[in-house]
């Protein structure tokens, strides 16, 4: 998977550069994420996350446009309260945020009837690597005396071992372009499939895991919703 995203990679850049006019912005936009599991009837929570990066892209056809992203991308998962120590220390609101350098490629269709119009209709589909700095777990800590109420505290933990740093998935997307006071912008509804397993092997059986396993399986993966704004802010 990391050769055909380097070869389409290679692919958008020989394109890019043969000639023509190559189109370059900024975006930003809010990542609405989740983890799915092995066990698909469970429903999961949303946890908030941001992107935020800069795109190229360039007319390949009158209905084509190859599109090439370098993006820092907050993903992440929510976990389930779990004991530390039986009766004594507890975590509620546990959640790990992954804190990714994602590069997606993307192919984006239009209608080349519109294509003067003020707004433009676009569909992208495309896949992406993704690669995590930080993994960091954060919680609630419950400590518990005997004859005392509890105290809370916030905490967090270092989570990178307990997650694959290299993650590929799929992308597809609905958006428009729009024309505001003449400057060029995008809006975008993004769906993001992530096809390897974010958990490594073993963390079933990991004290702050397992109940989480139980409920979702073994195999957790990540899925984002996002919704997307880009400014053109120049073209060569």
């Amino acid at each position: 998977m990391l050769r055909i995203i380097f070869a389409l990679s290679i692919v958008v850049a020989c394109v890019s550069f043969s000639a023509g006019q190559i189109a370059v912005g900024a975006k930003a936009g809010i990542n609405l994420n989740t983890f799915r599991g092995n066990r698909t009837t469970q429903a999961y929570d949303v946890v908030p996350g941001l992107n935020i990066g800069a795109f190229a892209k360039y007319p390949v056809k009158d209905f084509l446009t190859a599109r090439a992203e370098i993006l820092y991308s907050k993903q992440g998962g929510n976990l389930i309260d779990y004991n530390v120590i039986p009766n004594e220390l507890s975590r509620t609101n546990a959640r790990v945020a992954f804190h990714n350098i994602q590069i997606p490629i993307l192919a984006e269709f239009g209608l080349p009837s519109l294509k003067e119009d003020n707004v433009q209709p676009k569909l992208l589909v495309g896949a992406c690597y993704n690669y995590t700095v930080y993994a960091r777990e954060s919680y609630n800590n419950i400590a518990r005396l005997p004859g005392y109420e509890g105290i809370h505290y916030n905490g967090h933990t270092n989570d990178n071992d307990l997650y694959n740093r290299s993650q590929f998935g799929l992308i597809g997307a609905l958006g428009a372009d729009v024309k505001i006071h003449s400057m060029p912008v995008s809006i975008e509804f993004r769906y993001q499939y992530n096809l390897t397993q974010a958990n490594h092997k073993g963390t079933e059986n990991l004290y702050n895991m397992q109940l989480t396993h139980e409920k979702w399986g073994n195999h957790l993966y990540l899925s984002t919703l996002s919704i997307n704004v880009g400014i053109t802010l120049f073209y060569f």
